[in-house]
């Protein structure tokens, strides 16, 4: 990239520093250390905008436009050189806000996008340099002196330093080790010959890195459940996968056999012919399979803002912290919407405070809803009188983490309901321990 750079702006100006000048816009958190996906975002130029005029100094903005105005000039220099960046920047621009196809509300989705602004903000870099050549080389016509030379070589150095300067701490990712210890950590979970059905980039890339490339656990089987819905996958890949059987040629919601022969199989259909194997699954089912709508009814909003939104590490963490609370939720709302006997539903009620309990106390902070979700937890416990729980223990906990989860969650519609609860709650607990004293 550096190289490339160097010889753009080589050729593009007679004047070295509109190589500096091209460069500096570089050391910024959004160009050091990320690489372009293959994807395309769903976005507006306007957006674009705002990203360019957040990550670009206002300094690179005016020398770019500079070097649009000089156009008009008769005397320009590099006409053709300004003309050939400015319509490349235009054409990728609209281009990419007309195919974009990412909702850039979700912030892992916008920092994907940012990622495909590079280059357009490289041309705009670019352009700058040639604006900044340009100035000095007018200024030195009014002037009738050569002297700025020596300026501009400074005022260059400066952007770049100042770049550097500001943006390092964000571009330096030499302990960064969230992802390494996210795949890691997952295949040592995994028991012998397991099948693992893996859905995204986060745990698709770094687990199949981590096992491939490095050979951690190669007694497992990593199997991609959105490339077993392309034609091309099964056929090819297949018999690489020794340890898993394949019902038929296309992983599909809707079984059936397809006009050109191929046959198509489910998720149901996949796991009876493995269930001598068993098999797990990273960051849930695709989304059109009926097998697992109860997921959809898991809460979000785990990760506590302990990384930026836009990253990949903010995705390993949300994932960590519903893999601990998805089994608890699991087992109570199994006990929730299921006809079961008394007893059952009391175990189920009771190994579900227990799980919730066990997590709770693990840690100091909590995402919000796992203080609603042992609340509630709590309140059913008190229902089940013979499972020796002590009533004013299980009071005191429910009003405790209800009233911690109202000074969290202040956009839950339930939040008036809640207040009721704990007002009653309280009159519980104050009824408990008068009765407690006499």
């Amino acid at each position: 990239y550096f190289s490339s750079m160097y010889e753009a702006g080589h050729r593009f100006s007679q004047s070295p520093s509109c190589y500096l000048a091209s460069l500096f816009a570089a050391f910024h958190p959004s160009f050091l250390f990320k690489c372009p996906f293959p994807l395309l975002p769903k976005c507006d130029t306007h957006s674009q905008v705002t990203s360019m005029r957040t990550q670009l100094s206002l300094n690179i903005q005016a020398l770019a436009v500079w070097a649009n105005i000089c156009l008009a000039r008769k005397d320009r220099q590099n006409p053709s050189l300004v003309w050939l960046f400015t319509g490349m920047f235009c054409i990728y621009s609209l281009f990419f806000a007309w195919r974009a196809n990412l909702d850039i509300s979700k912030p892992l989705f916008m920092g994907v996008v940012e990622r495909f602004w590079m280059q357009s903000n490289a041309v705009v870099a670019v352009l700058a340099g040639i604006g900044l050549a340009t100035l000095v080389s007018e200024s030195n016509r009014v002037l009738n002196t050569n002297g700025l030379q020596c300026l501009e070589w400074l005022s260059a150095a400066v952007f770049i330093i100042y770049q550097i300067y500001s943006n390092f701490s964000a571009c330096d990712q030499r302990t960064n080790y969230v992802i390494d210890k996210f795949a890691k950590n997952l295949l040592a979970s995994m028991p012998h010959d397991a099948i693992i059905l893996l859905r995204g980039d986060l745990p698709g890339n770094s687990v199949r890195y981590m096992h491939y490339c490095e050979g951690l656990r190669p007694d497992l089987s990593l199997v991609d459940q959105e490339m077993m819905t392309y034609e091309w996958y099964l056929p090819k890949m297949a018999k690489h996968l020794p340890g898993v059987n394949f019902p038929g040629d296309r992983w599909n919601p809707v079984e059936g056999i397809l006009p050109g022969g191929m046959v198509t199989f489910n998720l149901y259909h996949f796991l009876e012919i493995n269930k001598q194997q068993k098999t797990f699954v990273c960051i849930g089912i695709h989304g059109r399979e009926i097998i697992y709508n109860w997921s959809e009814r898991t809460m979000e909003g785990m990760s506590e803002q302990l990384f930026d939104p836009s990253s990949w590490e903010s995705v390993a963490n949300e994932e960590m912290w519903q893999a601990r609370m998805k089994t608890p939720f699991f087992i109570f709302n199994l006990a929730e919407t299921v006809n079961l006997p008394s007893d059952v539903k009391a175990q189920l009620y009771t190994h579900a405070y227990n799980l919730y309990k066990e997590i709770v106390s693990l840690q100091k902070e909590h995402p919000a809803n796992w203080h609603k979700n042992y609340a509630i937890a709590c309140e059913r416990m008190l229902r089940l009188r013979e499972r020796g729980a002590d009533p004013e223990v299980l009071l005191s906990e429910t009003i405790r983490h209800f009233r911690l989860y109202t000074q969290k969650a202040g956009n839950d519609p339930q939040l008036p309901d809640i207040f009721v609860a704990l007002k009653h709650l309280r009159k519980e607990l104050q009824s408990l321990r008068n009765r407690k004293n006499v």
